[in-house]
């Protein structure tokens, strides 16, 4: 599956960065994206300033991803604006007119649940301003019935432009992330808690065994 940034190469989003020191423990593990989350419900928000000094450090290197949760546009915007952000990532009840109003591409999660359909992928994959799909299992669920459910919704996607080009989340580590890119070849993979010795604290061997199983696995 082809990609505007690479050929066969899968792309690495690690989320949920917090500190310099870990941002730079990932682009130097090998990470094509980072995600700073700026959601207040989650254990790894973290301030405007300190994404502006995530972003500054990494620019050039490797692009960033602005992620946040059901906030206003104009908090959107401001925040994207202010850290100099290459993405936005949507991961609550916006709407596609909502997604149109931001200042930067879009990354739309689609949580995937028995009650999530073909139309609510369709709607998000031909919306504009959205240049990816994430595709990401329930928060807390560990059985494999969320895959099963992927399976159509993936399908569904991938008749377009945008969802050629989907990220696959949820529960990755580096143990079993080559399983999962061979059975869905995914444009690009995001981990956030398969890589942490705590949410939050990015560890650096971890990160590094994570990117070499992906590289390894798309022959990169």
């Amino acid at each position: 599956m082809g990609g505007p940034w690479s050929g066969a190469a899968v792309q690495i989003k690690i989320c949920g960065v917090t500190s310099i020191a870990d941002a730079e423990a990932a682009v130097t593990a090998g990470a094509d994206l980072l995600g700073i989350i700026f959601a207040p419900a989650s254990r790894r928000c973290v301030t405007v300033e300190t994404g502006q000094q995530i972003v500054t450090a990494v620019r050039g290197r490797c692009r960033t991803v602005a992620v946040f949760q059901d906030a206003p546009v104009s908090t959107v915007n401001a925040v994207a604006t202010a850290i100099g952000c290459d993405f936005i990532q949507l991961h609550g009840r916006e709407t596609p007119a909502a997604a149109g109003e931001l200042v930067r591409p879009v990354i739309r999660a689609v949580v995937v649940t028995a009650e999530t359909t073909a139309v609510d992928v369709l709607t998000w994959a031909t919306a504009g301003n959205v240049a990816h799909l994430l595709f990401d299992r329930p928060k807390g669920v560990v059985d494999p019935s969320w895959v099963v459910a992927l399976g159509s919704l993936w399908a569904a996607a991938h008749r377009t432009v945008v969802g050629q080009q989907s990220f696959l989340a949820g529960g990755l580590t580096s143990d079993n992330v080559c399983e999962l890119i061979q059975q869905w070849r995914p444009f690009g993979v995001d981990v956030a808690s398969g890589v942490e010795s705590a949410p939050g604290h990015k560890d650096a061997a971890c990160m590094r065994r994570f990117c070499r199983a992906v590289r390894t696995c798309d022959g990169g």
